[in-house]
């Protein structure tokens, strides 16, 4: 027996079923959460995000009509949700604080330092992309949508997505560009970093009668005590 649809579930909920719409939260959560956290660069923003998107859509749940895919009207709503907390952000702080986490852009496992590091600086400078084209460019490019499906989410002319996520590509690699020297350098600076050499003292044995216990040498005078001739008379 295959599983309901997104479209069934749903109905079931509006029916009385308490749990078909936990089912659907199940379903879409983390790639929900996904597109929040690359909209916002942020953990706690894209947590709020993803929170309010969902019980907005419980809340409008008798909203929705089956002209469109469930899928394509709870992205709308979790993009509406991302894009009124970053206006909400930008009255708060004015530069986004990245915060490393599993829905970011994390390489594979076995992947290069080199590699991670340009991960961070793509994350980086994804966050500096304007908003509007910002989201254009991960519909399209990250999570590779259909450019209709992406107009359907954004309720904008196919051709205005087309547009946004071209001037998002340019924004993104111009921001990169702007951050190679400095990757470059960072990245020579630490390949020219001399490794820290460890030295160790040889010790040697203590003095006669101290059996079991050793020093370490500091001069290289004997330890043993001067032993004097006698005089002869």
């Amino acid at each position: 027996m295959s599983d309901p649809s997104d479209e069934a579930l749903l109905a079931a909920h509006l029916r009385g079923d308490r749990q078909a719409f936990a089912v659907l939260v199940s379903r879409h959560e983390r790639r929900v959460y996904g597109v929040c956290l690359r909209l916002l660069g942020t953990r706690e923003d894209a947590e709020d995000a993803t929170q309010e998107a969902f019980l907005a859509a419980l809340r409008h749940a008798a909203s929705f009509r089956r002209s469109a895919a469930f899928s394509t009207w709870l992205y709308r709503i979790a993009v509406n949700a991302a894009t009124d907390q970053a206006r909400r952000r930008a009255r708060s702080r004015s530069v986004p604080l990245l915060d490393e986490g599993p829905q970011q852009l994390t390489p594979a496992m076995g992947d290069t330092g080199e590699e991670v590091a340009n991960t961070i600086a793509v994350q980086a400078a994804l966050a500096r992309v304007p908003l509007e084209f910002r989201v254009a460019l991960v519909l399209c490019d990250l999570y590779q949508l259909p450019t209709a499906q992406a107009a359907e989410i954004l309720e904008i002319p196919v051709g205005t997505v087309k547009s946004r996520a071209f001037r998002g590509r340019l924004a993104l690699a111009e921001l990169l560009a702007e951050e190679e020297p400095e990757r470059a350098k960072a990245k020579a600076e630490a390949q020219q970093r001399p490794k820290a050499r460890r030295t160790a003292r040889a010790p040697v044995a203590g003095p006669a009668g101290a059996a079991g216990t050793g020093t370490f040498a500091t001069t290289s005078e004997s330890t043993e005590p001067e032993r004097h001739q006698p005089e002869q008379e």
